[in-house]
């Protein structure tokens, strides 16, 4: 089973922080990344039980890191949320069905919401 703690991966610190009071309410530890290649480097040495990526960010953009975790884990993404604020999402089609994707927001019981049913399922599999 992977820690409870979640990874975010976001370069806006209003997000990043109301990600941080989500996983407080959830009792999950909460890491962030803010950028691509430092989400990378933090996944390949920590496993999470939800991982929150937003997809515009710098040195290497959302849909980047998504890539490079399909390579390395294959297709099971359950445990990952995608946020953006784009209407049509390519990532589900192209990267994986079981991606979830969320608004972007910085709504602190939305954004803990997403992260605890990504959790439960995480939990079940």
């Amino acid at each position: 089973m992977r820690e409870d703690k979640v990874l975010v991966v976001e370069h806006d610190p209003r997000i990043a922080a109301a990600m941080q009071r989500a996983g407080e309410q959830l009792h999950l530890g909460v890491e962030v990344a803010t950028d691509g290649w430092d989400a990378i480097e933090k996944l390949r040495n920590a496993d999470y039980a939800a991982i929150v990526i937003d997809s515009e960010l710098p040195n290497r953009s959302g849909y980047g890191v998504l890539t490079w975790l399909r390579e390395e884990i294959g297709e099971d993404l359950g445990n990952v949320l995608f946020m953006t604020s784009a209407e049509e999402v390519p990532a589900r089609s192209t990267i994986s069905a079981a991606l979830r994707v969320i608004p972007r927001t910085n709504a602190v019981e939305d954004l803990a919401v997403a992260v605890r049913g990504c959790v439960a399922a995480e939990r079940r599999s």
